[in-house]
């Protein structure tokens, strides 16, 4: 066998191998399925659902006019939600929530 069959024979079989070798493995999970929630993020949602117990389920679970549910507040972005607290139309209501505080509701509502 000449130099230039072996190099064309093992071109083939890298070609055809690589055709196969990631047909043939197992699907791996889709890149956008999230980890599972760890301790503390659990806790965070549980501090989250005290906090929107305390200071927004009277308004929001179940909804007074004009104010949006529980599981429409979820499907908000969660910036958009920092922006409604802290600069909006529910800044009387959210001046004593923290950072911390609003990122554990986002938390909380955005879990479910």
């Amino acid at each position: 066998m000449t130099r230039r069959s072996r190099a064309l024979l093992l071109a083939a079989a890298l070609f055809a191998g690589w055709g196969t070798s990631a047909s043939s493995q197992a699907p791996s999970a889709p890149a956008s399925s999230p980890p599972p929630p760890s301790a503390s993020d659990k806790a965070m949602v549980a501090r989250g659902e005290a906090l929107f117990s305390q200071n927004c389920e009277r308004c929001h679970e179940p909804p007074i006019e004009g104010a949006p549910s529980q599981a429409d507040l979820g499907e908000y972005n969660p910036q958009t939600i920092v922006e409604i607290l802290r600069h909006g139309a529910m800044q009387p209501m959210a001046k004593d929530l923290s950072d911390a505080d609003i990122d554990a509701i986002n938390r909380f509502l955005h879990a479910n």
